[in-house]
């Protein structure tokens, strides 16, 4: 009998891939837009199919992969993300080339994740945060790269500590954690160069 939490995925693993990398680049290079997600995935719980679209787009058998606490009790989770990227699951957060965090209020300690070195900062990891809503009407202020003036952003639910956490994190430019916040629906990226200047 077909799997078929194993079997779904990309239809059109080329077409769709591209799609969904194109809009992913274009978050991180607009850091705070939100963008509409072109290929989301429907996948096994808890994993949203936003989540499952950057899975898919960017991990693969050099990317090791770690997931929270509700997503590593997920069987059908586990054999979906093996048979459709290969990448290999790492309990250590620090091996991470991408990071899964299902329960974005439990997220505790970006420095724990790996932060890339002066000479290789982008060997950091990279974040797939889910939240419940997205929104660039109230929140931090956000300056940087790739924004022209200033960015207003907010994604909820986070911790009470994050955008401190998030600051502390830019700190360590060119070193630091990339994180992409998805809902069910949209996307919008924080990479370690932009600055939270107000609200935080």
């Amino acid at each position: 009998m077909l799997d078929t939490p194993r079997a779904a995925g990309f239809e059109d693993m080329t077409l769709q891939s591209q799609s969904a990398f194109h809009i992913i680049m274009q978050a991180m290079a607009h850091p705070g837009r939100i963008y509409a997600a072109p290929e989301p995935v429907a996948c096994p719980a808890p994993m949203g199919p936003v989540a499952a679209m950057v899975a898919l787009t960017l991990c693969d058998y050099d990317t090791p992969v770690w997931r929270d606490p509700a997503l590593v009790t997920a069987s059908e989770l586990d054999n979906f993300l093996r048979f459709h990227t290969g990448a290999p699951f790492t309990e250590s957060r620090d091996q991470a080339s991408f990071a899964f965090i299902s329960d974005a209020k439990s997220l505790d300690n970006l420095a724990l994740f790996d932060l890339g070195s002066d000479e290789y900062p982008d060997e950091s990891t990279t974040l797939v945060i889910e939240v419940e809503a997205l929104t660039n009407s109230t929140g931090v202020t956000l300056e940087g790269p790739g924004i022209e003036n200033t960015q207003i952003f907010s994604a909820a639910p986070l911790p009470a500590a994050f955008w401190a956490m998030a600051k502390a994190n830019h700190a360590l430019y060119p070193r630091g954690v990339d994180m992409i916040f998805v809902t069910e629906k949209s996307l919008a990226c924080l990479p370690r160069s932009t600055r939270i200047t107000k609200g935080a």
